[in-house]
């Protein structure tokens, strides 16, 4: 091969690195511009007025954490609230009543463990046809972390797998008749699913490693935040043109349950975290992370791979140490 030859495939191989780049380049730009007004420019909607003055927001697991959260922002915003979940939830309904008394807050108790008996869902289904449900949020998991996972209790891995698989399907599935009945009378209706990170996109030096997003010691919830993730997301795409929808990818949120996550990476307070989430109602669909934050840390991972196991591992000790010691089972060396 002539030295002409040689130049001519150089110059052929680094005109396409060049390419590849810029076009890597602009993809990296769209998302930045696309992040930039999603979390920080955006306005809220006049969510009452979309959805429907009187009707009703269902709400998951509204006794504590993101789940009441949720039940004290739309009551502010003058919906009616139906909690699912514990006994516990009587501490909400009451904030609610002192704090917005013309508000309607109703509960229907359950143990969401015991998801896969066979009545567990009739009387959701008997309350949904009574009253106009505008918006569901599939809230509730069961954050279960063991090491050695070999050692869990059955319990709790038969309660994280109900709680988060179960629940979301089959009350998506009951509320989806009611939506599309409302939408024959031209009204919005609304759906958040709170899932999981389960991907990232692969880009720069993170070519050199997986883009699947899995935490040790937290398998069996885990696996249950990635069946809601990937259940919500079949569920956007044949449903997209009939109701709004949001499929949240949350990283470390800091509840009054989850104070162990405080010093964790990109760690963002519940009630910031919820408002970001509403403030997207009606304005963004599909699956998005609901603070800038969580959107931003799979930069981190493409820009150092090798960070990518580590911080997964402590974040995944943290909170298996956690939840052993909580249940008294910390028997077990998490060092």
């Amino acid at each position: 091969m002539s030295l002409y030859d040689n130049v001519i495939k150089y110059k052929k191989i680094i005109t396409i690195l060049l390419v590849l780049i810029v076009l890597q380049i602009i993809l990296l730009s769209v998302d930045l511009f696309s992040a930039i007004y999603k979390y920080f420019l955006l306005e809220e909607l006049d969510l009452l007025d979309r959805y429907g003055k009187n009707s009703w927001v269902i709400i998951t697991g509204g006794s504590s954490g993101q789940g009441r959260d949720f039940a004290l922002a739309f009551a502010k915003r003058k919906f009616n609230i139906l909690l699912i979940g514990s006994k516990r939830s009587d501490k909400t309904k009451d904030l609610i009543n002192n704090l917005y008394p013309s508000v309607q807050v109703d509960i229907i108790y359950k143990d969401f463990s015991k998801a896969f008996e066979e009545e567990f869902f009739k009387d959701i289904e008997e309350k949904v046809k009574n009253i106009d449900v505008s918006l569901l949020i599939n809230n509730v998991g069961n954050r279960v972390g063991w090491k050695p996972y070999h050692e869990m209790p059955t319990s709790y891995i038969n309660g994280s797998i109900a709680t988060g698989t179960i629940v979301q399907a089959r009350l998506t599935q009951i509320v989806i008749p009611v939506f599309l009945k409302r939408k024959e009378r031209n009204l919005k209706s609304g759906l958040i699913n709170m899932t999981a990170q389960c991907l990232h996109p692969n880009y720069l030096l993170g070519i050199t490693t997986s883009n699947e997003i899995s935490v040790p010691y937290l398998s069996v919830y885990e696996g249950a935040n990635a069946f809601g993730f990937y259940h919500g997301s079949s569920i956007y795409k044949e449903y997209k043109n009939d109701f709004d929808m949001l499929n949240i990818m949350p990283g470390a949120v800091v509840t009054d349950n989850t104070d162990y996550l405080r010093d964790t990476i990109f760690s963002v307070k519940s009630d910031i975290f919820v408002n970001n989430i509403i403030k997207m109602l009606g304005n963004v669909n599909g699956n998005t992370c609901g603070y800038w934050g969580h959107a931003f840390s799979p930069v981190i991972i493409n820009i150092f791979p090798f960070l990518k196991d580590k911080i997964l591992e402590k974040v995944g000790l943290t909170i298996a140490s956690d939840f052993m010691k909580n249940n008294n089972k910390n028997k077990y060396n998490l060092t």
